[in-house]
């Protein structure tokens, strides 16, 4: 515990985010979080009764299970392949070190608040690779935007294709949802695609619709975004991203599916796209790991929208998060402490060692 707390303390002072804000500020944001994630979880917990809970926890097909736990980490070796297509501007970096970076940032993230692993994750990559810690970072922020539209993309797909299956009194509003979200990825492309063909023009545009106290984050994070979408201006690569993404995210879907054939619950494939949407949205609340948030948006999935009772999809909403988490953070720590993560030797600008191979 001891080295992982060296690495979280050494990225946030080496490399600090864009805003500094004074500890007091720091710790009044940590308890928030974790009494966020306290009262959430004690939410989930206290609509179902424990002891059934409990008791169909331990009647989990341990089969399926461990075919689920297969296939959330072949979504996180998918997802460390893509993160190399996009720092390829930046150079190669050998696969092993993608795996085992990706790995040490999510347990990092899972144990610590504040989603510290997305910048272990990043730094971590640029001291072993020798890539340029700039373009690490920014590549994070990317990642992030190919997700959501991702997930976006597959929720407004998972709608479309599940209403004979989802319960009826949910339809209109998820058809709503379905069609916010399809507008907001169509819009979302629409400006990026924008801002690389005039960057200039588009940022001068919308700093000035900024207010003045909040200018100069702005243009630290179009900055960022810039930076980081350089790996998908070339067409040939933003293609090779979309179907990795795709990769990413179906092997997610089939570990819903696995997870509810644990449970003797049969999920069509379609309807894991809308519960992922909805499961993902509970992950955006600021917790470790996404500890209640993540839980209450999976229990109310299956129960409103899929008509699971209440005490399956509460264990179901306590395993399906241990299949996500556990196994990558036990990875990530071993990864941690074989390697010592060296976050300090990290270069900050060109690189300055021979690229890595893949």
């Amino acid at each position: 515990m001891g080295r992982l707390e060296g690495v979280a303390r050494t990225a946030s002072t080496r490399y600090p985010a864009p805003v500094v804000r004074p500890p007091r500020s720091r710790a009044l944001r940590l308890l928030a979080s974790l009494l966020l994630a306290a009262g959430l979880f004690g939410y989930f917990l206290h609509r179902a009764p424990l002891a059934e809970v409990l008791a169909t926890v331990a009647r989990v097909d341990a089969a399926n299970l461990l075919l689920a736990v297969a296939a959330a980490l072949l979504s996180y070796a998918l997802r460390a392949i893509r993160w190399g297509l996009l720092l390829r501007p930046a150079g190669r970096a050998p696969t092993v070190q993608l795996l085992g970076a990706t790995a040490a940032g999510f347990a990092t993230s899972t144990i610590f608040p504040a989603r510290a692993g997305e910048l272990v994750r990043p730094l971590l990559l640029a001291s072993q690779a020798r890539l340029p810690a700039a373009a690490t970072l920014a590549s994070i922020l990317t990642e992030r935007l190919v997700d959501l539209a991702s997930v976006l993309a597959l929720f407004a797909v998972g709608v479309a294709l599940s209403r004979h299956t989802l319960l009826t009194s949910a339809l209109p509003a998820l058809v709503r949802a379905a069609a916010l979200a399809a507008a907001a990825l169509l819009t979302g492309i629409a400006l990026l695609a924008l801002l690389l063909r005039h960057p200039e023009g588009v940022t001068r545009t919308l700093l000035s619709w900024v207010p003045a106290r909040f200018r100069e984050r702005a243009r630290s994070f179009l900055q960022h975004l810039l930076d980081g979408l350089g790996a998908v201006k070339d067409p040939r690569t933003l293609g090779a991203v979309g179907l990795a993404s795709a990769c990413v995210w179906l092997p997610v879907c089939f570990q819903i599916q696995l997870t509810g054939r644990a449970f003797g619950q049969t999920f069509p494939l379609s309807t894991t796209f809308v519960a992922l949407g909805v499961s993902v949205l509970g992950l955006a609340v600021p917790t470790p790991a996404g500890v209640g948030g993540f839980h209450a948006a999976v229990q109310f999935a299956l129960t409103a929208l899929l008509g699971v009772d209440l005490k399956t999809a509460t264990a179901f909403a306590l395993v399906h998060h241990g299949v996500c988490f556990f196994p990558i953070t036990v990875i990530g720590l071993a990864y941690l402490g074989a390697t010592g993560a060296a976050l300090g030797e990290a270069p900050s600008g060109s690189r300055t060692g021979p690229p890595g191979g893949t």
